[in-house]
């Protein structure tokens, strides 16, 4: 092949690598901005979780505080407006009850692999007894007397029950920022609290069962 021959051959491909060249640019520039967009959207969702489950926890230890000292306010009231206290104490444990359930129930399903459904039955059951409205917490106070026997058995078990809760997710405090909500999914130091309280929670039931 002369000099000119192969001249003309690279003048031919110049044009043609060029723009393979452009269409691989172009490909990776598009490979990059999707894989940016699906790590924020990951990254995101992540967020949103962790920033649940921070709110569902802040929920757990306000029932925990609320159940202890409702409890033990009403086993030393003396006066009827000390009782409306004690009784307020315990009506805002039950509206974070809900919450605090979802948060235990969480635990247990991801530790232990249950389905939700199975992870929450005895977390219910357990919450029921201890505050529903089939407890006796959900009578308790409205007499104008003073406590039965009965009545002061189970508020001393539900205050030394609620006073382990308390100190068991005590061991964790929940973030308040992205970072800290994104590190409660991915290094999970709630579970093992939250897995311990749902435990205390149970027994506490099984103990105002007996």
């Amino acid at each position: 092949m002369s000099a000119n021959a192969a001249e003309n051959s690279t003048k031919k491909r110049s044009p043609a690598a060029a723009i393979v060249f452009v269409a691989i640019v172009v490909l990776l520039t598009f490979v990059v901005m999707a894989y940016s967009k699906y790590i924020l959207s990951e990254q995101a969702h992540t967020t949103d979780k962790g920033m649940r489950l921070a709110e569902r926890y802040g929920y757990a230890l306000v029932f925990a505080d609320r159940l202890h000292e409702g409890a033990e306010s009403l086993l030393v009231a003396k006066t009827e407006a000390e009782k409306v206290r004690a009784v307020k104490s315990l009506a805002e444990a039950r509206l974070a009850g809900g919450e605090t359930a979802g948060l235990l129930v969480e635990a247990v399903h991801l530790e232990t692999k249950k389905k939700r459904e199975e992870a929450a039955k005895p977390i219910m059951e357990a919450m029921n007894a201890v505050i529903g409205a089939e407890s006796p917490m959900a009578t308790i106070g409205e007499s104008e007397g003073g406590l039965t026997d009965e009545e002061t058995a189970f508020l001393t078990n539900v205050r030394d029950g609620a006073a382990k809760i308390q100190e068991t997710l005590g061991r964790f405090r929940p973030p308040s920022g992205e970072a800290g909500f994104r590190q409660m999914i991915k290094i999970g130091e709630w579970r093992g609290p939250a897995l311990d309280a749902a435990a205390q929670l149970e027994q506490l039931a099984a103990a105002l069962r007996d």
